[in-house]
């Protein structure tokens, strides 16, 4: 999708440009995630949150598991 730009208005709402809705896969209506991450906002449809939340939640409970053997890998074979 090309750069769009929009404005807020005096009820802080925010319109996003018809192209965002059909990259984001999305209807007049539905619910999006937002997220703030520093100075920006991430919007996502319900179903894309769903997904990241749960890679990530999933990546996290693989990096405890195995936390010992990466620490052992990072060291290298001279230790």
């Amino acid at each position: 999708m090309p750069r769009a730009t929009t404005t807020i208005d005096e009820r802080s709402s925010l319109a996003l440009p018809s192209e965002a809705i059909d990259a984001l896969g999305v209807e007049a209506g539905a619910e999006l995630d937002i997220e703030i991450v520093g100075r920006a906002v991430v919007v996502r449809s319900i179903e894309e949150a769903q997904r990241s939340r749960k890679f990530l939640d999933t990546f996290e409970s693989i990096l405890s598991r195995r936390r010992n053997a990466y620490e052992r890998l990072a060291e290298g074979p001279d230790r």
